[in-house]
């Protein structure tokens, strides 16, 4: 009976955290070290990122109104990572470094509410863009090679007339 009400205030416990994140990543940890694990939960907390080892049946009754979408990934041994949308490209990347350091750690998918999909694909497609500040940075040297040009042809437009000017002036005073 202990372990029922236990169950009944984990449940409690993480209802409300569980509604809080928008972003939920799972993936398949088995036979990984506790070295391993703790090295995963670092990165994810620098990424501001939480991993928890789910019981599926418990997540199940949390993730009630989305469970269909995310079944396929919740079988087995599961730990999810539980994040903000706007963070996810951040633990993306986390994920993604370490799943190239750890074999036995792989990303089975991920979900987004409300209602988007993602398969593992996708998550190491979001792993492998620029962050927000260098899409900026690379937007600003698109839009500054054109701006040079435009510059240059109006020096140029504009040298054009003062030398023009230039010669007239010149001719005129070699006529006095």
């Amino acid at each position: 009976m202990k372990l029922r009400a236990e169950k009944v205030k984990w449940l409690e416990n993480k209802d409300k955290f569980v509604k809080e994140n928008r972003a939920f990543i799972f993936a398949e940890f088995q036979k990984m070290t506790v070295k391993d694990m703790t090295e995963l939960r670092m990165r994810l907390s620098r990424a501001r990122a939480v991993t928890e080892v789910v019981k599926n049946r418990l997540f199940k009754k949390l993730m009630q109104d989305e469970w269909e979408q995310i079944a396929s990934f919740v079988h087995g041994p599961t730990a999810v990572v539980f994040t903000d949308d706007s963070l996810i490209s951040d633990v993306c990347k986390a994920l993604g470094d370490f799943s190239k350091e750890n074999e036995h750690f792989k990303v089975r998918g991920g979900f987004l509410r409300p209602g988007r999909v993602l398969s593992a694909g996708d998550i190491s497609g979001i792993a492998s863009m620029p962050d927000r500040d260098t899409l900026i940075a690379m937007v600003a040297r698109a839009a500054q090679g054109p701006l040079y040009a435009f510059h240059n042809v109006c020096k140029m437009l504009l040298s054009g007339v003062v030398f023009a000017l230039s010669d007239y002036a010149r001719k005129k005073e070699q006529q006095n």
